[in-house]
């Protein structure tokens, strides 16, 4: 009986408060390390109906590795809010609570990598300038790295500038320099525009592209300009 009161006496309402509010803290931490480096507590942003797709998209990507929180604050209450009382829908999440990004991503892109690519010589100086690297990069999907390219560059515009290489390259050609082709459509070049297997199988047998291709023939399209990174992103 004596060792109980003594424990009683030890254990008091405050001490056993104490101890409550010293698990919380050390559980809260515990978690707030956990969401943020393991990559695996995006599963926790999973459990959210709203942001299950966000979580599937980025799954697909090179980023599956990185948790959500190395990207996005960990604002737990006013998440929390959000979720409460608006309960928004994926497209309303992506509209509304969409952030720009440029200090996460230079925590793994460091700017040194930038000049390997020719799209980035022109556009680095105007992301550090505006702080903002998703204005071209969607993170959930980092292959549609072109997608926000006429958002600044008036398609028309872009079309009449790159039918006039093909007028310049026929100048040449009417001055038998026929190797202006592969200023463009050779792997070596600059800016590489991809060429058809038959372009290859016709380069093989030596038949020049003049054999095939004449002034009026193979027009620009729109289509072909939807991927602006597949020539300007090497």
């Amino acid at each position: 009986m004596r060792g109980v009161e003594k424990l009683r006496k030890i254990v008091t309402p405050k001490l056993l408060f104490a101890l409550l509010i010293l698990v919380a803290i050390v559980a809260a931490v515990g978690f707030w390390f956990y969401v943020r480096y393991d990559p695996g507590s995006s599963s926790v942003c999973a459990t959210c109906h709203n942001m299950a797709p966000f979580v599937a998209d980025i799954s697909k990507t090179p980023h599956r590795g990185v948790s959500c929180a190395e990207c996005h604050s960990l604002d737990f209450p006013r998440w929390l809010w959000v979720q409460v009382v608006e309960n928004p829908t994926p497209q309303q999440i992506a509209q509304r609570y969409a952030t720009t990004m440029y200090g996460q991503c230079l925590n793994c892109h460091p700017p040194a990598s930038f000049p390997q690519l020719n799209i980035h010589k022109a556009h680095a100086a105007l992301a550090e300038k505006l702080r903002d690297c998703t204005l071209c990069h969607n993170p959930h999907d980092p292959q549609a790295i072109s997608a926000g390219c006429q958002t600044c560059h008036e398609i028309d515009k872009v079309l009449n500038t790159h039918m006039a290489f093909h007028t310049y390259a026929w100048s040449e050609v009417d001055m038998g320099r026929y190797e202006v082709c592969q200023e463009c459509h050779s792997p070596w070049a600059r800016w590489y525009a991809p060429v058809g297997p038959d372009c290859i199988v016709g380069a093989g047998k030596g038949v020049p592209c003049i054999g095939c291709h004449g002034p009026r023939a193979m027009p620009f399209s729109p289509a072909q300009f939807i991927d602006c990174a597949r020539c300007h992103g090497r």
